[in-house]
This record gives structure tokens, sequence and C-alpha cells, in this order.
């Protein structure tokens, strides 16, 4: 068996040591360690080659980025079989990754290599069955208009460029969550790698405690290679109303109020979130609202002139494709790529005015002290009606009972405020938390900030269950890193 040697070694100067090659050799290349068990496509490089970023998978945020010692970028399944094989045998560790979101806290400690998925970006549809089949390099954006074209349509995050197999093993939320529950609620099978590098297939009726845990704790289990899902026949010939309103700090409270209304009788086809912001050009704090209605605008009306009554400065009115209506999403800023941003996040069960109000407070006075603070906070509001219809026991994402999703998007252009922006964050969060509605802590792992802990994203009654999965499918934690269940 190889042994495994990430520091640099007594190679040729810049490369890194992998294992043994042979006699008289200290130690191997990536290349030289993979490239005789995978296919010709396959593509391979280190850190220091040349074509090393042609090869990595690309990340979002630049906060905890991993110090990626190479990467590899399998053509086929048997590729990717043989990879896990490999690096398993040599305890190389490896992150494999598709659209680069989802960073969390102790990933710029990791140094191992990256898996890059984006060779596995099929999309297959079949209208008859109203079936779709995704690849692991699919994108939320080809699945989006792949089914457009067709007269279809899937609830899927509210951005384009994620990966879609990766938003679905965290649970899938979205503009369409009001209508047709999560992501993961209509998966229908899975094919994935696992940690001894074996192809395995996962459903209601095969490995179906395996089904059970990737729908909302997967990161822990393998590699899903390919995900089919269940879709759905357009709403209103897939197009959306789709209104903007921009309100002035002054009309916090009356929108806060707005928003509390509907608590526990949000419509379907209705959607809405709002952003917190800074305009530097004004100095002044403002709330944007983004609302959505899946039916023509007369039908969207009443709760047009029920936000417009909480007195916006601005406000706007299109009717669109849905294709389009992704572009039109605050959270776009997903797409950009390279800035230092980090994420804190909790689920509530109703609005309580009064934090809406403080927290609005607190993030405009933590703007004003910090002027490279370009963050934003977010409160996403879709009806859980659809979401509560599946029983809790059917998958492991325990938390269908939220109603309003919270994350910040912690953008900053000077790294020394990391440390600033997260203690203020971790406060807001502790402060969130007392009238969120729930007990415990409820955190949406793919928003997750990462020190919340396996009980806050799996809640702490699946723990068992999913720890003695893992025990059997990954019992030396190969993956997991950045969701440990201990």
């Amino acid at each position: 068996m190889l042994t495994r040697l990430l520091a640099l070694a007594a190679v040729a100067p810049g490369l890194v040591a992998y294992g043994k090659k042979a006699p008289g050799r200290a130690a191997c290349t990536i290349e030289e360690l993979f490239e005789s068990s995978v296919s010709p496509a396959t593509e391979i490089a280190s850190s220091t080659d040349a074509n090393f970023s042609s090869v990595v998978g690309p990340r979002w945020s630049a906060w905890e980025a991993p110090a990626w010692s190479g990467a590899i970028k399998p053509a086929t399944e048997a590729d990717l079989q043989k990879i896990v094989q490999i690096s398993v045998e040599n305890n190389i560790p490896f992150i494999a990754t598709n659209g680069g979101h989802g960073p969390k806290q102790g990933q710029g400690s990791f140094t191992g290599i990256n898996i890059n998925l984006g060779s596995f970006n099929t999309v297959s549809i079949d209208t008859a069955n109203n079936l779709v089949t995704v690849g692991a390099g699919v994108k939320l954006w080809d699945v989006q208009t792949g089914l457009y074209n067709v007269g279809k349509e899937i609830q899927t995050g509210n951005s384009i460029c994620p990966g879609a197999i990766g938003v679905t093993i965290g649970a899938g939320i979205g503009m369409m969550t009001g209508m047709y529950g999560l992501m993961i609620d209509t998966l229908k099978s899975v094919r994935m790698i696992t940690a001894k590098g074996q192809l395995v297939k996962a459903s209601a009726t095969e490995n179906k405690d395996l089904f059970w845990a990737i729908r909302g704790a997967g990161v822990n289990f393998g590699i899903v290679t390919e995900a089919t899902y269940g879709i759905h026949d357009q709403t209103n010939e897939g197009n959306v109303t789709a209104v903007t309103f921009v309100y002035a700090a002054a009309s916090n409270r009356t929108l806060w109020k707005t928003m509390q209304t509907f608590d526990g009788n949000q419509p379907a086809k209705l959607s809405f979130q709002t952003v917190i912001q800074f305009n530097r050009a004004s100095n002044a704090s403002q709330i944007v609202v983004q609302l959505w209605y899946f039916g023509p605008v007369s039908e969207a009306q009443p709760y047009i002139d029920t936000f417009a009554a909480a007195g916006p400065v601005v406000q706007s009115v299109t009717y669109l494709p849905q294709t389009d209506l992704y572009y039109q999403s605050e959270t776009a800023g997903v797409c950009d790529r390279g800035h230092i941003i980090s994420a804190h996040s909790l689920g509530f069960n109703q609005t309580v005015v009064s934090s809406y109000e403080a927290h609005f407070a607190d993030m405009t006075a933590f703007y004003i002290a910090n002027p490279s603070f370009a963050g934003i906070s977010v409160f996403q509001y879709y009806s859980n009606k659809q979401t509560l219809k599946t029983p809790a026991s059917e998958t492991v994402f325990p938390w269908r009972d939220i109603q309003v999703w919270w994350l910040t998007q912690n953008q900053y252009s000077d790294a020394s405020l990391g440390p600033q922006v997260d203690k203020f964050m971790i406060g807001q969060r502790t402060n969130l938390q007392t009238t969120s509605g729930f007990d415990t802590p409820h955190v949406y792992f793919n928003y997750a900030f990462g020190d919340e802990g396996a009980a806050a994203w799996y809640s702490a009654a699946n723990l068992p269950r999913l720890r003695k999965l893992k025990s059997i499918w990954d019992p030396n934690f190969v993956f997991g890193n950045g969701a440990p269940l201990y």
C-alpha cells in the first residue's frame, strides 16, 4: 500500500509528493499515482502545474478556501471509482465539487485534492413519465432551462450556478417550495460512489436507509454521480409575476408588520424575500423586497397592494418567463466568484417585529462602523404547507416546519475583518434564535456557517440512525468534510 505524503518532499522542486513510486524513488506526483488507472480523458494536475486552473473545480467564495495540492477531473464513473479507491488506499483526503458553493468553517485548513465533477454534465428529460435525470456536473440553470423548453418545471434553488445535486442533498429550497416542497421531495433515485469506490444505487426500494440519509446529509455518505427527479407540468405556461420594492430605513417596522401577516397563511404560489443592504451613496440602510407569484399579474395584485401599502420608495412590476426570473433574484450574486463571502443561517416559524427591528438597527450600525463590509441579510418566505405533507421520517432533513429562512452573505474586501464579522453575525444568530419560535436551532445546512453542529443541521433525534449508517457506509470518515456527524 502506498504511503501518503502531502508535504513537499525530496522530489523535483514545486511538486507535491503523493506516495512511494518504486525502490530508489522517494515519491511520485499526482499524475504518476493516478494516470495509469483512469481513462485518457480524465484530467489530472498538481497545484503547481500550468493547467491546474483548468482542472480544479471552480469555487464561489475565497473565504475558507481549501489549499488544494492537486485536482482530478474524471471522465467516467469508472474513473471516479478508481480515484476514490486510490485516494483511500493512500490516505489522501479529497473533496468532490461542482458549483463550488457551500463553503464551511475550517475548510481553509484542508490540504488534499479536489475532484472536479464538471464532466458529468448531462441532462436527460423523459416527458412521458415526468422524470429528469441529471449528472453531478449539472448546474441549476441547465435543469431550469432544459425543463422550461419542454413545458416542464421543478423546484430548485433561487440561483442558476450552484450544482443541482449539491443543492438537493442538503434539502433544496427555493421559490417553488410552496408549490412542490423541497428538492429532496421529488428525488426518485441516485447513483453514487461509496468510500470503498463501489457504485451503488439508492431509492425508496433499493438501499432505502442510504436513500433516507442522503436526503439532507448526503455529503457524509459518498459522491452522487447521477440523480433522477420527478418533474411537473409548467405553472401559468411558465410565466411569473416578479415585483421589486425598495424601502427606506424609516419604513422597516411597517414592512416587518406587513410580512408578519403572512405567518401561517402564505399562498403556495407566492414567495418573497427581503434583503437588508447598505447604500453607501446615501449612507443609509435600505430594504429590497422581491416578490414572486407563479400566476398572472391580476392574481398577484392583492399581494402587490399589500406590500405597496408599506410605503416603498421604488416599485416595479414585471411579467416574465421562469428562466428570466432566476436572474432577478437578489441572491444571484452567488454566481460572482472570488469575493470573500461567509454565511450564517437560521430557520424561524414566526415573524417577530421587534426582533427584526433590532436586527435591522444592529446591521445598520455594523455597516457604518465597517465601510468595507458589503454583506446582506436575507429573510426568505416560502409556504411550508406542501413541505409538511412529506412525513418527517421520510428524509433525514428535519426542519420541515420552517416558514422563514434567514441567510446572511457576509461579503468584505479586507480579510482582517473576518473575525469581527463572524463574532457579530454569530451574535445576531443567537439573538434571532430567541424569537425564532423553536426551542433548538433549526439550521439549513446549505446555508450554514459550519459551527452550528450536527444536531442543528440534522436534529438530535436523527443522529443515532445517521451515525449507525455512517459506520456501515463510511466508517473511516472519507466523506463529510465540513459536515461532521459527531
